[in-house]
């Protein structure tokens, strides 16, 4: 079994990783990328609230093999409990899971997803920490994207979004070590 994400990150060498992209990060490009050196590869943005509502859409969004590892899976959410449940889904088959709240498609957006959170910090705590309880310790992380070009998503929240994740982090750590959990 090779090294987690988390172990790569912190190796000191260089990770060559594929993120996610819309409708391309199937297992058949995933597995590409893998042939070409990237180390860790992402699912495309996966919506959760579908995702636990139908075996359909399950099949159709998330297909893996034991050769797709390290693997994160990518959730597009605007609810802790949907995002949690449909992690819990997946939590044999990857190595973390990721939370968009960077996408700026209006679609997305209109939806309560992707960068539309970045306003809602509260509700990103939440859905990271009931993630993180169902998610047997492996890694739970946040995709943003800020462009201080565009001020649609430098919001007067995020100073507030960067204190309530780093109290999280911080709390969480706590919490875990002292149920003898690592994170």
């Amino acid at each position: 079994e090779g090294m987690s994400p988390l172990e790569m990150l912190n190796s000191g060498e260089i990770v060559k990783i594929a993120a996610p992209m819309v409708r391309y990060s199937k297992l058949a490009f995933r597995t590409l990328c893998r042939r070409w050196g990237c180390d860790l590869v992402y699912t495309p943005m996966i919506i959760s609230k579908d995702f636990n509502a139908s075996q359909f859409a399950r099949d159709a969004e998330f297909t893996t093999n034991k050769e797709d590892r390290p693997l994160i899976v990518q959730f597009a959410a605007n609810d802790a409990f949907e995002l949690a449940s449909a992690s819990e889904k997946v939590i044999k088959y990857c190595d973390g899971i990721d939370i968009n709240c960077g996408c700026p498609q209006r679609w997305v957006m209109s939806e309560g997803y992707g960068s539309a959170l970045l306003n809602h910090p509260e509700l990103i705590a939440d859905m990271v920490r009931q993630t993180k309880m169902i998610t047997n310790g492996i890694p739970v992380s946040i995709k943003i994207r800020i462009d201080a070009k565009d001020k649609q998503y430098v919001t007067p929240n995020s100073q507030l979004f960067l204190e309530l994740i780093f109290n999280l982090i911080f709390n969480l750590n706590s919490l875990l070590s002292f149920k003898n959990f690592s994170t």
